[in-house]
C-alpha cells in the first residue's frame, strides 16, 4: 500500500483509489446494498468527475460555488460535474452523489459568501456590519430566513453551487481504513513528502480496526456527539451580550456547563477557553480556578502560574476564588520549581468529640443521621439543639429583607410564578439594591429588625421565596434566634451571603444550640462531622467568617458508641452537654 508520486497530477485521485480499493477488500461484508452500490457507481465514473468528487470531499464543508472551483488537471468543472448529478439508482445517494443548487440554511450561505459580497446583495445593511454580525443582522433584516439555494439568497442565477451528497458514506470510509477520523488523505501526501515514515507491516484482511458494522455506527455517533459540543462551544463565542442580561445569564451558563463537560472529557485546553470567557460574568467566581487547572492539566503549567498569582493580587477577589487559589499555587511551584508560597494559617475551630450510638441503634430509636444523633446528644431543657443547617440564618435574612427582594425591578420579575428575582444570582443583583439593602441592615442597629422578622413570617408564611423552608422555621425556632443572636452577628453573615448567594447559601453549621438563661453565651453553631467526614470549603469560609467576628461555634467530631463502652456518652459529652462553652 503505497502513496502516489506527486508528479502524477491526480495524485488524490489515486490515493482515493488505494483507500476505496483497501476498504471494499477488506471491510466489504461491514457496507449496506445501497453503500456497495454508492461504491460501484464512484468507480465507474470517468476519471475527471471522480477527480471532482475527491478534490470536494477533500475541502472543507459540503458546499462549493461552481465559479470558485478551478483544477487545472481536471479541466472543465461543469462537464466534470454532470456525472456526480445524475441519479444513481439503488444507491445510497439516490439523487446522485453531488446535488445542484441546494438548499442553504442562513449560516451555510454565509459560510460561502465574502463580506462585500453580502453587501451587495443585501445594500439595506448598514456598510459598517462585520462579517461576525451578519447572522443576527441579517436574520432581523429578512423576513424569511428558510433554507434556499444560493442564486436565490443573493438574486443571483449565476452563482450555482455543487454539494456533496455522500453524507455519512464519505466518513464511514475512512474510518475503516484510517480505524479514526483524525486522519485523512493528507498523510498520502505527507508519505510521499518523508514527513510521516511509518514502520512497514504487513497488512491482511484481517488487520481491520473493526469487525462489525454496529462499531462502526457506535464510532460514529460517539464523534457526532463531539463535534455537537464543538459546534455548541463555537457558535457560544459568536453570541453578543448586547442589552439582555436575562440572555447573557443563560449563555454563561451553559458556556460553563460545556466547559465542565470539556474537563469531564480531558479536552483541558477548550475548557480553558470557555472559562476565559466567563471572566467578566456571574460565574467568574467559580470559572477562574477551574480555568487554572484546566490550564494546569493541559500541560501549560506556567500560564496557569501565573493566572492563579494574578487573580490572588487582586482586590475584588472572592473567598471562594481566594481558597481555591491558594490550595492551587503550592502544586504549581512544584511543578515550575518554584519554593511554596507562604499561606496564612486559617483560625482555628474549638472541636469537641461527642461519643452516640452507631447509626443503625440511632435509627430503631426513631434518631435518623448523624446530625440528629449528635443534636439528641447534645439537647438539655435548658439548652435545646435545633437541626437547621442552611436554613435558618439565610432565612431570616429574606424575611429581614423581604421587599428588597420582591421589589419589581426591571428583568427582576416578568411573570406571574416566580420564587424569587430571576436576577438573585448575577453579579449586579446587590448593586442595583444596594441603598436598598442598606435600609434593612440598619433595622439591626437600631433593633426594628425583631419586629420585621416576626411580622414577616406571620404575613408571609408559606409563600415560596430564596432560602426559606417553611416548616423548619417554627415558632420556637425563630423566637430563640431573635433572642439570642446578637444583631451584629446577623449583618455579619447576612453581608456575607450577599457576597455570593450562589455559594454562601450553603455550608453554614447543622445544628444550633440555644442557652436562653446564659447570660455570657447565648447560643452557639455546631458542624457535625461522623469519623470519615471531612469540612468543605463552603463550611470551611463560614467557620473562618465566624472567627474574624467572634461568632460562636464549633466542630463536633462524632465517634461511634462501641459494645463495651461502659458509659452512654464520652467526657466530652458530658461536658457539652453541661457547658455553652466547647472544650
Amino acid at each position: 500500500m503505497q502513496a502516489a508520486p506527486l508528479d502524477n497530477p491526480r495524485y488524490y485521485l489515486a490515493n482515493f483509489d488505494t483507500l476505496l480499493d483497501w476498504v471494499c477488500q477488506c471491510h466489504a461484508d461491514l457496507l449496506t446494498e445501497t453503500e456497495r452500490a454508492t461504491v460501484d457507481a464512484i468507480t465507474r465514473l470517468p476519471d475527471a468527475s471522480r477527480a471532482l468528487l475527491v478534490r470536494l470531499l477533500m475541502r472543507k464543508g459540503d458546499h462549493f460555488e461552481v465559479t470558485q472551483l478551478h483544477y487545472a488537471e481536471i479541466g472543465d468543472i461543469e462537464a466534470a460535474s454532470q456525472p456526480l448529478i445524475t441519479p444513481i439508482a439503488d444507491s445510497a445517494t439516490p439523487d446522485g452523489l453531488c446535488r445542484l443548487n441546494a438548499d442553504l440554511s442562513l449560516e451555510e450561505m454565509l459560510s460561502l459568501v465574502t463580506l462585500p459580497r453580502l453587501k451587495d446583495a443585501f445594500p439595506e445593511l448598514p456598510r459598517s456590519t462585520p462579517k461576525r454580525r451578519m447572522p443576527d443582522a441579517l436574520s432581523e433584516l429578512l423576513v424569511d430566513t428558510t433554507p434556499r439555494s444560493l442564486p436565490e439568497w443573493l438574486n443571483d442565477p449565476t452563482a450555482n453551487t455543487l454539494s456533496v451528497g455522500l453524507g455519512e458514506l464519505s466518513r464511514r470510509l475512512s474510518l475503516m481504513f484510517f480505524g479514526n477520523l483524525r486522519q485523512t488523505l493528507s498523510d498520502f501526501v505527507l508519505s510521499e513528502l518523508g514527513l510521516l515514515r511509518c514502520e512497514a507491516v504487513a497488512l491482511s484482511p484481517d488487520s481491520r480496526a473493526f469487525t462489525q458494522r454496529w462499531e462502526v455506527d457506535r464510532y460514529l455517533a460517539l464523534e457526532q456527539l463531539r463535534e455537537d459540543w464543538q459546534a455548541a462551544r463555537e457558535r457560544l463565542n459568536r453570541e453578543t451580550n448586547r442589552a439582555n442580561a436575562w440572555l447573557a445569564q443563560r449563555r454563561d451558563r451553559l458556556r460553563f456547563s460545556l466547559a465542565r463537560d470539556a474537563e469531564r472529557q480531558g479536552w483541558h485546553h477548550a475548557a480553558a477557553l470557555q472559562y476565559a470567557c466567563l471572566e467578566n460574568s456571574a460565574y467568574a467566581p467559580r470559572a477562574m480556578p477551574r480555568r487554572v487547572r484546566a490550564l494546569e492539566l493541559s500541560g501549560d503549567i506556567s500560564a496557569a502560574h501565573a493566572l492563579a498569582c494574578e487573580r490572588l493580587a487582586r482586590a475584588d477577589i472572592t473567598l471562594d476564588e481566594q481558597l481555591a487559589l491558594e490550595r492551587a499555587l503550592p502544586r504549581l511551584c512544584r511543578g515550575l520549581g518554584l519554593p511554596a508560597p507562604r499561606r496564612a494559617k486559617a483560625p482555628a475551630t474549638p472541636q469537641i468529640t461527642l461519643t452516640v450510638p452507631d447509626l443503625a441503634t440511632s435509627a430503631a430509636a426513631g434518631i435518623h443521621g448523624v446530625e440528629r444523633a449528635a443534636a439528641h446528644a447534645l439537647a438539655t431543657p435548658e439548652a435545646p439543639v435545633f437541626y437547621v443547617e442552611n436554613g435558618l440564618l439565610p432565612a431570616l435574612f429574606t424575611l429581614l429583607c423581604w421587599d428588597v427582594l420582591f421589589a419589581p425591578l426591571p428583568g427582576a420579575f416578568f411573570h406571574a410564578f416566580h420564587t424569587g428575582p430571576a436576577d438573585l444570582y448575577r453579579p449586579d443583583f446587590v448593586n442595583r439594591r444596594q441603598a436598598a439593602f442598606e435600609d434593612c441592615f440598619a433595622r439591626l442597629s437600631d433593633g426594628r429588625y425583631r419586629e420585621t422578622i416576626r411580622e414577616r413570617h406571620q404575613q408571609k408564611q408559606g409563600i415560596q421565596a430564596p432560602f426559606v423552608h417553611w416548616p423548619l422555621l417554627s415558632e420556637e425556632l425563630l423566637s430563640h434566634a431573635l433572642d439570642c443572636i446578637p444583631p451584629a452577628h446577623l449583618e455579619a453573615c447576612f453581608r456575607h451571603l450577599l457576597a455570593n448567594p450562589r455559594e454562601h447559601r450553603a455550608g453554614l453549621p447543622d445544628l444550633i444550640q440555644f442557652f436562653p438563661e446564659n447570660s455570657r453565651e447565648r447560643y452557639r453553631m455546631i458542624e457535625v462531622k461522623a469519623p470519615t467526614d471531612r469540612l468543605q470549603d463552603n463550611q470551611r469560609q463560614w467557620l473562618a467568617l465566624f472567627a474574624r467576628h467572634a461568632i460562636p461555634a464549633l466542630e463536633c467530631r462524632v465517634e461511634w458508641q462501641t459494645v463495651n463502652a461502659s458509659d452512654a456518652s464520652s467526657e466530652d459529652e458530658a461536658t457539652a452537654r453541661k457547658a455553652p462553652t466547647a472544650r
